[in-house]
């Protein structure tokens, strides 16, 4: 069972990296992690909300398991992002994940969303993170080529909360 804390702090940009550092997904641009770290870093400044960047971490056991980073969309009317959601490679197949998407599509729907949208890297190596995805209700909307780099497309996915 997943406690969440929404209270971030300035030690939380270290532990998004360490989270995303861990799931060995990022060795090609290392500098994600760099724009992850800025995103916190601005919650923590500018505020942790929809309208600038929501931040929550998912604990287990008094230890940061996971985090994500969504925001409302600019100029729609209640259609959210989930910019990053990471799990600690230690926590993985413990059901952490799905408990946990289930924690921020609550979190949306209570800031009044209808609507999330997400991007995910096309390669091979993100296989396991579409099906999870699909596993949540999400459905791929749209594949853009070439999007990260030549080979590595950009899955566009998202799920109606009126449904």
């Amino acid at each position: 069972m997943l406690s969440y804390r929404k209270e971030i702090c300035p030690d939380d940009i270290q532990k998004v990296r360490g989270i995303l550092e861990s799931t060995g997904f990022f060795e090609q641009a290392p500098d994600e992690i760099d724009v992850a770290a800025e995103l916190v870093e601005t919650a923590l400044k500018d505020g942790n909300t929809p309208e600038n960047y929501a931040v929550i971490f998912a604990e287990a056991e008094g230890k940061e398991v996971g985090y994500t980073c969504f925001a409302r969309v600019p100029c729609t009317q209640s259609t959210f992002e989930i910019y990053w959601l990471g799990m600690h490679n230690n926590s993985r197949g413990k059901g952490y994940g799905k408990e946990f998407m289930q924690e921020i599509i609550r979190t949306i729907k209570e800031y009044g969303g209808t609507k999330i949208i997400l991007q995910t890297a096309g390669r091979e190596q993100y296989i396991p993170t579409h099906k999870f995805y699909a596993s949540c209700g999400f459905i791929q909307e749209a594949c853009l080529k070439d999007y990260y780099a030549a080979g590595d497309d950009c899955l566009i996915f998202s799920m109606d909360l009126n449904r």
